[in-house]
């Protein structure tokens, strides 16, 4: 991996693989010499090692999808979805084979832990207005808007616009937000014209906010110069190292992409300006249950593009302009490798439904399959929603979860029952007595370790959830704040797992001293040194093959026992139930026009 120079410019290695570039560049070519990118130093090559693992340890499997289209030289911007704080950046680093140097928030570089493994990565901080924002004085009473010169300003009470707030002033291009109830912000037009009044920037979008005849407060987002920030991206990509961002800013459990930042934009035309041949591969990160442990996760590369020449030329005589419509092409190529839902109810209930529409035949979707399943409804339901058969199927599936939910069974078992019955018919006896002694040598080998792992897990969760109710508290775009969970649990478990295995090892020593005199043999008494190193180094690898046990032990026992459950009053009658749902699906998809619907996908 490359390092930073006293400047923070990096540094390039002579150890990189060739290969030639597939297209010419927006602003001019490179030779082949001069497109090898840095390559990964010890340093970068341990910890991809340690996030490795650790994502290994959290979650049960991680699907990398297209891989092979990411470019092995030349310069490159990854551009991912922000979905799992911490964890996105450790995904990336694990799944990509060349250097990255992130784009972090300087509020976590600075952070204890996170901020050093951010140091040692290289990466770039950057100051975000919301982490400095500042209360200001007085409330805003309301906002004229001029539709005729599409200029619109802003009315205060008590506010002291001209004279600023704590030593942050009020200039152009800060920004106005935190106001109660509404999630926008409001663009600083220009200087202030007095202590009430503050020239603003047209709302793109109309403000759909009614304002009390008291005022809402509100707090000043700081207008920050990052020159110093595009400096540093520029001689990364001048020096053909990556750099990844996730341009949502802060991470989030939406379900969709909120809007882009324009920062990508002007590092991409900003370097391609420059003659660099800087090419934009999107990164779609979809988690399962983002928050859980053992859960499931897809990482999609989608294909690189460079910046288009006509905006390389209009963003050195409009650059706003230009970085408008790369902000809007960079968006639709995120979207195609990402999940986008209106919200989390949506999710969920378009998840049931490509359950329901699967065929029985197939057992689990592969990470590939999922992703092509997901966007053709996703895609499709966009479409048609408004039709009339639509909200019917909608509300069908609506009243099968309620019925579900109430009766506590989940439609991936009832699933279960019926893809069991399906396969196995006169077998299904077999199959639950397999499962039944699969449990049974499981268990008892995966409970040592889980015991040894449960005061790590404990108080890693315990400090997570602390987290997460801190930061729902402290944003307006989360829905329950998912997206800390698993970042702090895994940050945590980094922090305790070392401190328990000292003290087993310590433990194992004391007993060891107790148990072991002078009257044993010479070999019986270098086990005192030998069973606490023991301990000590097994002990990362004794809990991982332990938590894969538990994983065979828990996933066994779920299929028996649900099965088994199948001859009870709620699973025979919400069996019936979901086939009689699954055949409106499925007869709901095929009467589907093809020139209206892109549900249909004979290739999964």
């Amino acid at each position: 991996m490359p390092t930073f120079d006293g400047v923070g410019a990096l540094q390039p290695s002579n150890e990189a693989g060739l290969r030639p570039s597939d297209d010419s560049t927006a602003s001019g070519s490179s030779s082949l010499a001069e497109l090898k990118s840095p390559s990964a130093p010890w340093k970068y090559r341990v910890i991809r090692s340690i996030f490795r693992f650790i994502l290994r340890v959290f979650f049960r499997r991680i699907d990398v999808l297209n891989q092979s289209v990411l470019p092995t030289d030349g310069p490159v911007i990854l551009v991912g979805n922000h979905a799992n704080q911490f964890i996105d950046g450790m995904n990336l680093v694990a799944s990509t084979a060349r250097p990255i140097s992130f784009m972090i928030a300087k509020k976590s570089y600075d952070r204890p832990y996170i901020g050093d493994v951010a140091k040692a990565l290289c990466a770039v901080p950057v100051q975000r207005p919301q982490d400095i924002a500042v209360k200001a004085e007085g409330t805003i009473i309301r906002v004229e808007i001029n539709e005729e010169d599409g200029t619109a300003k802003a009315i205060g009470l008590g506010t002291t616009f001209t004279k600023g707030v704590r030593g942050e002033a009020f200039q152009k291009g800060g920004k106005l937000a935190g106001i109660k109830g509404w999630e926008g912000e409001l663009m600083i037009a220009g200087p202030p014209i007095s202590d009430t009044e503050l020239p603003l920037k047209k709302p793109r979008t109309p403000l759909n906010y009614t304002f009390t005849s008291e005022g809402c407060s509100f707090k000043l987002l700081p207008k920050i110069d990052q020159a110093a920030v595009f400096e540093m991206v520029y001689d990364v990509l001048g020096k053909n190292g990556t750099i990844g961002i996730f341009p949502e800013g802060g991470s989030h459990d939406q379900g969709h992409l909120i809007p882009l930042k324009a920062g990508v934009t002007i590092m991409a035309l900003g370097a391609a300006a420059q003659g660099t041949p800087v090419k934009i591969v999107p990164v779609g990160l979809t988690y399962f249950h983002a928050h859980r442990f053992r859960s499931l996760a897809v990482t999609q590369f989608g294909e690189p593009f460079k910046c288009p020449a006509h905006l390389v030329e209009k963003y050195k005589t409009d650059s706003r302009g230009a970085c408008g419509e790369l902000l809007e092409i960079i968006t639709e190529r995120l979207k195609k490798v990402t999940v986008n839902t209106p919200d989390y109810a949506s999710n969920k209930q378009l998840q049931t439904v490509r359950r329901l529409f699967q065929p029985d035949n197939v057992k689990n979707l592969t990470g590939k399959q999922y992703m092509a399943y997901n966007e053709k409804f996703v895609a499709g339901f966009e479409e048609i929603q408004d039709q009339p058969q639509t909200k019917e199927l909608l509300t069908c599936v609506d009243e099968y979860m309620a019925e579900i939910a109430a009766a506590k069974w989940l439609d991936k078992e009832l699933r279960l029952i019926d893809r069991v019955q399906i396969k196995w018919k006169w077998m299904t006896s077999g199959y639950v007595l397999t499962h039944l002694l699969i449990t049974l040598l499981a268990a008892p080998l995966c409970i040592p370790g889980l015991i040894l792992m449960y005061p790590v897990m404990h108080f890693s969760t315990k400090h997570a959830l602390k987290q997460q109710a801190k930061a729902l508290a402290g944003s307006k775009v989360k829905v329950g704040a998912y997206d800390v969970v698993a970042s702090e649990m895994v940050k945590w478990a980094v922090t305790y797992a070392p401190l328990f295995w000292i003290f087993y090892t310590i433990l194992a020593a004391v007993i060891a001293e107790v148990l072991i005199t002078e009257s044993h043999s010479s070999a019986v008494q270098a086990m005192e040194v030998v069973v606490p190193l023991a301990i000590f180094f097994c002990m990362p690898f004794f809990c991982f093959y332990s938590i894969r046990l538990s994983d065979i032990a828990f996933f066994s026992h779920k299929k028996w026992t649900v099965v088994m459950a199948r001859n009870s009053p709620s699973g025979r009658r919400l069996l019936l139930r979901r086939k009689e749902v699954q055949r409106k699906v499925r007869d709901f998809v095929a009467n589907q026009n093809n020139s209206t619907s892109n549900l249909h996908n004979p290739n999964v």
